[in-house]
């Protein structure tokens, strides 16, 4: 075991992610990265006005927006070309497209990497001011904290068994030893009457029973 925890350490415990997902000891965690922070925007009347972000592609995005008191405006999302094709007049496609929201909670994965656009169209004779926020969503798979520290667990384990292993090796060794010594023992002072057999001490000379000479 504490080889195999040293080779954890050395390894990473990331070897042990599909041993995590066969067996369910993976959770899913997600990160939300502000983009845009809430920001006050002023749309002037029968106008328009934008806000860019750089997007990485199939990053899910999420975004608010509030418009002040009961107006509308127009919502659209643009990558730079269509954009640029937008200004010019021409035509031009739009990734994600609302005519009139008031408060409007959206979702967006961009379908390539690069600089979006997001426009607020605003078509009442009186300028209109929106709160505007924007974060991207990403997704992460972990292993549970018993695989992440799977290696420090197999060390910790493998050195208290072999604890354990030399604590009772010890104690198998002396009462070995204790009972060899007391059957030693016995052998050497034990001496019995020629007689009648009684057991009698070291140096005894007359049998304490039957009174016979031992010499």
């Amino acid at each position: 075991m504490i080889v195999a925890g040293l080779y954890l350490v050395n390894q990473g415990t990331q070897i042990l992610t599909p041993v995590a997902e066969m067996t369910g000891l993976i959770s899913e965690g997600v990160s939300v990265t502000p983009v845009l922070s809430p920001t006050l925007l002023s749309v002037p009347a029968s106008n328009y006005t934008y806000v860019t972000a750089n997007l990485a592609e199939n990053v899910k995005t999420i975004g608010m927006v509030e418009v002040e008191g009961e107006s509308q405006v127009g919502f659209y999302i643009m990558n730079e070309g269509n954009f640029t094709q937008w200004r010019l007049g021409n035509p031009s496609t739009v990734a994600l497209g609302k005519p009139g929201v008031n408060s409007y909670n959206f979702t967006f994965i961009p379908n390539g990497s690069g600089v979006y656009y997001f426009i607020f169209s605003n078509q009442d004779a009186g300028h209109t001011n929106i709160l505007f926020t924007l974060n991207t969503v990403t997704y992460t798979m972990a292993p549970s904290q018993i695989i992440q520290y799977a290696d420090f667990e197999l060390i910790t384990f493998g050195i208290l068994l072999t604890l354990i292993g030399i604590k009772t090796g010890k104690k198998k060794a002396r009462s070995w030893k204790e009972h060899d010594v007391t059957v030693s023992t016995e052998d050497k002072t034990t001496t019995k009457c020629k007689l009648c057999g009684k057991d009698l001490a070291t140096g005894e000379l007359f049998c304490p029973k039957c009174g016979r000479s031992q010499s």
